[in-house]
């Protein structure tokens, strides 16, 4: 090999090394998305709701409703927007000082047990919720699966998320006032009945128009308890 081509060929092996080194570089400096650019975690919030010990009677004399209803949709998580300021924006600081998350669920009405409406599909709100930024999360409230069935204690949404969209039904007592109906059972956080059993109460009980738990027998009188007439002199 004479000295020209020795040139030629040391130049162009020169050229075809800076090219992968050029490559090599931009592929480490330009990761692709699923090998070095994981999706980022949602930021986690943990919130705490006070939560009462109700009886069975009292969900039912609080409930504006009683449905046994089918969950056909989750809708997306909205959050007390400021000046409408859309949820994609807002960084979990913004969120937390709202309040929070909440989220909406479409529920098919099966069955309606107590109070009137009308309509199909009841809207349920639940307080926790999720986005790209934020996980807000509160062990008290309830969490709804598609296509599963539960039998609710409602009443009508008249706090701050009303403002942001209002109609919409919620909780009498957070999870405690929300039953899952799994092979014929209503099981709810602090409870649990046979489904058939549990409406049976709620039924009798709201023709009765009294909690069965507060009724007793009619006290019977003794004799001696009778009063008497004092004979004539």
């Amino acid at each position: 090999m004479n000295k020209k081509n020795l040139v030629i060929s040391f130049i162009v092996g020169t050229i075809l090394l800076s090219g992968v080194l050029f490559f090599e570089n931009k592929r480490i400096n330009s990761p692709n998305l699923v090998e070095n650019n994981p999706a980022i975690e949602p930021v986690t919030i943990t919130h705490n709701s006070s939560i009462e010990l109700l009886t069975i009677d009292e969900k039912i004399e609080r409930s504006e409703i009683v449905v046994v209803g089918l969950v056909m949709n989750v809708l997306p998580s909205q959050w007390l927007a400021p000046n409408g300021k859309e949820l994609k924006n807002a960084t979990p600081e913004e969120i937390f000082q709202s309040g929070g998350l909440f989220t909406d669920s479409l529920i098919s009405v099966e069955q309606m047990l107590k109070g009137n409406y009308d309509k199909p599909v009841v809207r349920v709100r639940s307080f926790v919720g999720e986005t790209e930024k934020v996980r807000w999360v509160d062990s008290g409230q309830p969490t709804y699966k598609s296509e599963s069935l539960y039998l609710f204690f409602l009443k009508k949404d008249t706090g701050p998320s009303a403002s942001v969209n209002p109609g919409d039904y919620m909780s009498v007592n957070s999870d405690t006032a929300i039953y899952e109906i799994i092979n014929g059972k209503a099981i709810s956080a602090d409870d649990e009945w046979v489904l058939e059993e549990l409406i049976a109460y709620i039924q009798k009980s709201l023709v009765s128009d009294m909690p069965l738990s507060t009724l007793s027998p009619v006290p019977t009188v003794s004799l001696t308890e009778l009063p008497t007439e004092t004979p004539a002199p």
